[in-house]
Parts: structure tokens; C-alpha cells; sequence
């Protein structure tokens, strides 16, 4: 992995530290990242879910596109999420996965990260 892709991951880690980083290294020097156990809240059921993302190695100079999130993710009142921005269900290092299509049109290496990425689609996310 390229020093900024570990970079990338140790962001992550700082950001849900209560959550478990698993990272898999990939050829070019990026990274597929999976980070579970990330709290959702009490308009989600599960409560709690995974997320999964590739960090490529020409990274911060590329955005973090696209999230993966578990496909089991429903509203708790039962109902399903809006659609708009989510596709699947997929699978994703083979897990069963629900597709996440957030870009960044205006990604600023100098600003944007991993971490920050994640944090907005998983706001974004419960706002759905």
C-alpha cells in the first residue's frame, strides 16, 4: 500500500474507533477497506451495519467511490429505504451488499479523506 492509502486507513481507524477495520491490501498499492460495527441509530434496523469502500492507490488524487453498505439495511419502521443513490442487492467482497452512489464532483485532495467520505455518506444515509 502507498504511504497515503495507509494514511487513509489510519484516518478511518481514528474516525469509528469503536468499530473493526479490516483491510485488504491490493496489487497497485490501494486498499479495500471494510469497516463494521458502525452505528446507524434507532431509524435503522439493524442498529448497526458494515461499510465497505476501495481507497485507490492514486490516492488523496481520487475520490472514494462507491460505499457498500450490508443488504439486510432497512428503515425500523419496516419500511425500505428511498432507492435514489442505492442499488443492488450486489455482493461485495463477497458479502451481500446494497450499493451507495455518492461522488464527489468537486473531491479536493488537499481537504477530502476516507474518512470524511465515509462520514458524509453515512449521513447522508440516514437522512434517507
Amino acid at each position: 500500500m502507498t504511504p497515503e492509502v495507509v494514511q487513509a486507513i489510519a484516518e478511518v481507524r481514528e474516525a469509528f474507533p469503536k468499530s473493526k477495520v479490516e483491510v485488504i491490501p491490493e496489487a497497485q498499492g490501494g486498499a479495500y477497506v471494510i469497516v463494521s460495527g458502525v452505528e446507524l441509530g434507532a431509524g435503522f434496523h439493524p442498529t448497526e451495519t458494515w461499510f465497505g469502500f476501495y481507497i485507490t492507490f492514486q490516492y488523496p488524487n481520487g475520490d472514494i467511490y462507491p460505499h457498500f453498505m450490508g443488504a439486510d439495511v432497512k428503515k425500523a419502521s419496516g419500511g425500505e429505504l428511498q432507492r435514489d443513490g442505492l442499488s443492488g442487492p450486489t455482493t461485495w467482497q463477497g458479502r451481500n451488499a446494497v450499493q451507495l452512489s455518492r461522488r464527489s464532483n468537486r473531491w479536493n485532495p488537499a481537504l477530502d479523506t476516507a474518512a470524511l467520505k465515509l462520514l458524509k455518506v453515512i449521513e447522508w444515509l440516514r437522512r434517507k
